[in-house]
């Protein structure tokens, strides 16, 4: 019978501190809208700056990887990616929405956010023709192409897989350790993913 008042006092003291941490967690989040929206009414209000010097991403289409082949799917994406580097491309992937304004003035937002988005289709459009290439068996075409992507700033784990999966493909493992040191000295900010992933490639080919 002595136990229903320690319950009893337990169970109040859980409740008062459940009702401090929800109060407690309701100012932080208060407090972080707060800061969001000041800084959004900010970049709202910066006013344009020059962004003559930005250092926009150029690409010739004989920069690309490319094999003489009838294949309709290859050339759909030699043509896509030959009519996406036309247009200014830049990548803005570091910046929020609201940094790009701060940083570049609210008048440069929509202008910039198509150069970034110009340089996401241009990244998609070269690794699915690393893809054509590797469907259509020109697999050291294929890694050339997909190695290109990775140095002009691709970041997706599925990008390093595949790439992986090809040079064990040419039975050169030592290419697929040679990429995770290369990632592990990296500022990708995937690091650990992209490592593990290429680990797994590697040793399910052991």
């Amino acid at each position: 019978m002595n136990f229903f008042p320690v319950y009893l006092v337990c169970f109040i003291i859980f409740i008062v501190w459940l009702n401090y941490e929800q109060r407690k967690h309701e100012k932080e989040d208060q407090k972080a809208s707060d800061e969001f929206w000041a800084r959004e009414e900010e970049a709202n209000n910066t006013r344009k700056k020059d962004i003559s010097h930005l250092p926009l991403l150029q690409v010739s289409l004989s920069d690309i990887p490319c094999v003489d082949s009838p294949d309709e799917e290859i050339e759909y994406n030699m043509g896509r990616i030959d009519k996406i580097i036309q247009s200014p491309m830049l990548d803005l992937s570091e910046y929020t929405n609201t940094d790009l304004k701060l940083t570049y003035g609210v008048a440069n937002f929509n202008l910039l956010s198509e150069y970034d988005e110009n340089y996401s289709h241009f990244l998609i459009a070269l690794t699915n023709l690393a893809r054509a290439y590797a469907r259509h068996g020109y697999t050291e075409t294929a890694i050339d192409t997909y190695q290109l992507a990775l140095e002009y700033g691709s970041q997706k784990v599925s990008d390093y897989k595949e790439l992986a999966s090809l040079f064990l493909k040419l039975e050169k493992p030592e290419a697929v350790s040679a990429l995770i040191h290369q990632t592990e000295r990296s500022s990708h900010p995937h690091k650990e993913s992209v490592v593990l992933a290429l680990r797994e490639t590697l040793v399910s080919y052991q």
